[in-house]
């Protein structure tokens, strides 16, 4: 008996796993528009087995809500072993950049009326102070503009996945010309006016790109 729910145990537990790894291809591929039975044709199990582990869409987006944290978390963790204080910098927003470009179900799982709270409160807590030491020492480094607030980087981020949303199937790599030129653009230049108004707090960013879904 014993060995039976062990395997029983085990086999949930793959499938689970699987109904994850297909979610996450799925939503990244479609955003929001992936249902659970796409899910389930992708992750080659019955739509019985997806609604037994989850009980709507919301439930299995909020499966995936702390691996994309953590994935945000590792970007500026690594951001923070580079050297360069501008070269951090710039890897970090155009990492920020690059995974808002190619998943298409960040903004889905991350900030989706009922989440933005919790991404607001778990990347102010997790992910905020990092992008704040990156902030500060490419700013101390003449690298970056002054004034320019860590609060920013997500809206940055959000505009060129925008971008990427409306160009992928005329050019998917056409994003990558316009993260250029907002990271060229973070660069202080001589002459240029001081940057206004005021940025959003990251909170605010967070309730923003909620109802921009």
């Amino acid at each position: 008996m014993t060995t039976v729910t062990t395997s029983t145990r085990r086999d949930a537990e793959r499938n689970r796993g699987r109904v994850l790894e297909a979610a996450a291809r799925l939503f990244a591929e479609r955003g929001a528009a992936a249902t659970l039975g796409d899910v389930a044709r992708e992750a080659g199990v019955g739509v019985g087995t997806v609604y037994r582990k989850f009980a709507d869409k919301d439930a299995l987006l909020d499966a995936l809500f702390d691996e994309k944290i953590a994935a945000m978390v590792a970007l500026a963790d690594a951001a923070g072993e580079i050297e360069d204080a501008g070269d951090a910098f710039r890897a970090l927003l155009l990492g920020l950049m690059q995974k808002r470009a190619v998943d298409r179900g960040l903004d889905a799982i991350l900030t989706s009326p009922g989440r933005n709270t919790r991404f607001a409160d778990e990347l102010g807590r997790r992910f905020l102070p990092a992008v704040e030491h990156l902030v500060a020492r490419a700013i101390r480094a003449g690298e970056l503009r002054a004034g320019f607030s860590a609060d920013e980087v997500c809206l940055l981020g959000y505009m060129v996945g925008t971008v990427a949303d409306i160009t992928r199937e005329t050019d998917p790599d056409l994003w990558r010309r316009y993260a250029q030129l907002l990271l060229d653009g973070t660069r202080p230049q001589p002459g240029i006016p001081p940057l206004a108004p005021l940025p959003l707090t990251f909170t605010d960013v967070a309730a923003c790109l909620g109802r921009a879904r």
